[in-house]
C-alpha cells in the first residue's frame, strides 16, 4: 500500500503544469510528506471540472457515506486501488470508469528490506517537476471530494528500490491528460492507458528512517545518494 506522497511544488507551478487554476488557492500548501493515514488532502483535476484544481481528501468514500472519514478508513482503507479492480463487481469499480482524476505530485516513496533493515526512497523526476498520478474520485453529499490513487505492477526501475509490495502508482503523461479526463474515452482505452508504460526520467533518492517517519521536513534534509535511474517501461 502507498500511503505517503510528496508535493513540494508551488501553487503557481501546479497551475502552469495542469493549465488550470486552484478553486480555493488559499487552502493549498506544499508538503514534503503527505501522510494518507491522517486525513490528508491532495490537489486533483477531475473529469467534471477539468479546468480547475480542486482539493480532495485522500481515501475514497462512497458517495452516500455520511459518517467521519476515519470511521470508514479504519474498516476499509481506500488510499489505493489496483487497476484490475475496474473489471470487478466491487463498489468502487464504476467509479474507475466514470470519475477519473489526475493527481499532480512531485514524488512518492518506496521501501526496500535487506538483511532485516528498512531502506526508504523518494521517487521523483530528475527535473524536480511535478507529474500526474492516475486517480479516481467521488463527490459526497456535502460537496467534499475524496480520491484514491490507482496502482499497477512494478517495473524494473522500481524493483531496484522496493520489495515490500509488487505494485506502484500509475502515472499519466501530459500528452494523455485530456484523454484520461474525457467522458468519451472508452473502458477499453482506459485499460490501455493504465497498462501503458509512461516514459519519464525518474530517479530514486535514499532518505533516512528518521526523515521518512517525520511528517514535515525540508527539501535540503533529504540524503543526496541516488541509485541509477532508468526510463520507466
Amino acid at each position: 500500500m502507498y500511503f505517503k506522497l510528496s508535493n513540494t511544488a508551488a501553487k503557481e507551478t501546479l497551475e502552469k503544469m495542469t493549465k488550470t487554476y486552484f478553486k480555493y488557492p488559499n487552502l493549498y500548501r506544499p508538503q514534503n510528506i503527505i501522510h494518507g493515514l491522517t486525513e490528508a488532502t491532495l490537489p486533483i483535476v477531475t473529469m467534471e471540472e477539468p479546468d480547475q484544481l480542486s482539493l480532495a481528501i485522500w481515501g475514497l468514500l462512497p458517495e452516500s457515506h455520511t459518517d467521519d472519514w476515519s470511521v470508514f478508513q479504519n474498516n476499509f482503507n481506500t488510499l489505493n486501488f489496483h487497476e484490475e479492480s475496474m473489471d470487478s463487481k466491487l463498489w468502487y469499480a464504476e467509479t474507475m470508469k466514470e470519475r477519473r482524476c489526475l493527481i499532480p505530485i512531485t514524488g512518492y516513496f518506496t521501501t526496500l528490506v535487506e538483511n532485516g533493515e528498512f531502506y526508504f526512497f523518494k521517487i521523483e523526476l530528475k527535473s524536480g517537476e511535478p507529474f500526474y498520478l492516475a486517480g479516481v474520485y467521488n463527490i459526497l453529499e456535502d460537496g467534499f471530494i475524496t480520491c484514491s490513487i490507482l496502482i499497477g505492477r512494478t517495473d524494473d526501475f522500481i524493483k531496484q528500490v522496493q520489495n515490500t509490495v509488487d505494485t506502484m502508482p500509475i502515472t499519466i503523461s501530459n500528452e494523455e491528460r485530456d484523454e484520461w479526463l474525457s467522458q468519451e474515452t472508452s473502458p477499453m482505452r482506459i485499460k490501455q492507458l493504465l497498462k501503458r508504460p509512461v516514459k519519464q526520467d525518474f530517479k530514486a533518492t535514499s532518505i533516512s528512517n528518521e526523515l521518512y517517519n517525520f511528517d514535515d521536513i525540508n527539501n535540503n534534509l533529504f540524503a543526496s545518494f541516488e541509485v541509477p535511474s532508468k526510463e520507466l517501461g
